[in-house]
């Protein structure tokens, strides 16, 4: 019993750690898309405006 105590910890820790590491990558993924900032959903799809990025 203590065997599998010990692997499920390990196996535990592992995917903590993993979740970790996931989570600092989606958070510092820095993608700005050109439509989203500063709440503006779709205003570069219809008009342009000087807080639109052109992606080209």
């Amino acid at each position: 019993m203590a065997t599998l105590t010990r692997r499920f910890i390990i196996i535990c820790l592992v995917f903590a750690i993993f979740a970790m590491l996931m989570a600092a990558a989606v958070a510092n993924s820095d993608r700005t898309s050109r439509g989203w900032n500063g709440g503006m959903i779709d205003a570069c799809a219809f008009q342009i405006s000087p807080h639109c990025q052109l992606d080209r």
